[in-house]
């Protein structure tokens, strides 16, 4: 392998499984960007929706993962953290730094430049490509790489640097605390790690999901109890209803789960478009809202607050090398396999 080129798990057209690449590294460092070293990524269901195009074709190859925990083997000189420290990644890996979101902290909501950490953009020449965590080193500016606390177990963090902070941040914008009752609409990836952190801010928590053996399993993570998604649903019984499934939904009907002014968010991406009537935002005052991902600042308070209370998301784990193990961790998030999520892990040395 050329010094000049990453060990990398790629795909080189649209559909076709995942295969080993050298793939070309990415130049000289920047004064503010990190490399790290990937020794931990897990697999997100955003990763399989870039890999079947559903949002859109990408250049190609594309080297997925965006859930990393790594060690910092290079920093640049104004970068403010170290080399050899222990640090995450997530989705966002850069921001333009200068719009109006970017100077309010709320960097995820760049308007001007937001960087992906996994982007395909094999051209112009020096590439300008950033490979995700299926590469054995990943570049981000440093503002978007976070040290780990003490107290949260590296090898079982990843998933909080996306789905955790995609479920924390509302929870957290929209005032889950004492008093307040939470619905959370899928206990999977995103769902489990939703109701741990309602539970945690104190919120009476109502978990819905199809699959009803679940029941045991969602009280064990802070749930009152476990509804059916599928039959009929409750009137009013919560006042923040966060959906983090891509299911297509009767929305109106999931809006009569609210209390009066409550509010519905979305954090999954709906597999359609919203239809809703009018008459829950009328005549009931009711929200609709989304969120995606969240602040530095956000961040940063998640890791603390899954520290002091021991939030870790509930994992699989799988080889980080080979082509075989990456491609069956992701057919096993397409297809709804994974228990929660899918931790791929690099053999030390």
């Amino acid at each position: 392998m050329s010094s000049a080129t990453l060990r990398a798990f790629g795909q080189t057209a649209t559909g076709r499984p995942l295969e080993a690449l050298e793939v070309p590294d990415a130049g000289p460092l920047g004064d503010e960007q990190l490399e790290i070293a990937v020794d931990h990524c897990s697999v997100c269901h955003s990763d399989v929706h870039l890999l079947d195009g559903d949002w859109g074709d990408v250049a190609r190859p594309l080297v997925p993962g965006h859930e990393i925990v790594g060690r910092v083997v290079r920093a640049g000189a104004r970068a403010k953290i170290s080399e050899g420290a222990v640090v995450g990644l997530g989705w966002q890996a850069g921001a333009c730094g200068g719009c109006g979101a970017c100077r309010s902290e709320r960097e995820h909501l760049c308007t001007g430049g937001k960087v992906r950490t996994c982007t395909a953009a094999a051209s112009p020449s020096p590439p300008t490509t950033r490979w995700g965590g299926f590469a054995e080193r990943v570049r981000a500016d440093a503002r978007f790489c976070f040290e780990l606390p003490e107290g949260l177990d590296r090898a079982t963090a990843a998933p909080l640097l996306c789905a955790g902070l995609t479920v924390f941040s509302p929870l957290e914008r929209l005032g889950a605390r004492a008093g307040m009752r939470v619905g959370v609409v899928g206990v999977g990836g995103l769902g489990h790690l939703a109701v741990r952190f309602a539970a945690a801010l104190g919120a009476s928590v109502i978990a819905f999901d199809p699959d009803t053996s679940k029941r045991q399993l969602a009280l064990g993570l802070g749930a009152s109890e476990l509804t059916d998604a599928c039959g009929p649903l409750p009137r009013g019984v919560v006042d923040l209803l966060l959906v983090t499934t891509h299911a297509p939904l009767d929305w109106t009907a999931w809006m009569s789960v609210l209390d009066l002014e409550g509010t519905l968010c979305l954090v999954g991406v709906p597999g359609a478009p919203l239809t809703l009537s009018a008459d829950p935002l009328l005549d009931e005052q009711k929200h609709i809202t989304g969120s995606v991902i969240g602040s530095t600042q956000t961040m940063r308070r998640m890791l603390a607050f899954a520290a002091a209370h021991r939030i870790a998301p509930i994992v699989e784990r799988a080889s980080l090398a080979s082509a075989a193990s990456v491609n069956d961790a992701i057919a096993r998030v397409r297809e709804g396999r994974a228990r929660m999520r899918i931790v791929l892990d690099r053999a030390p040395g």
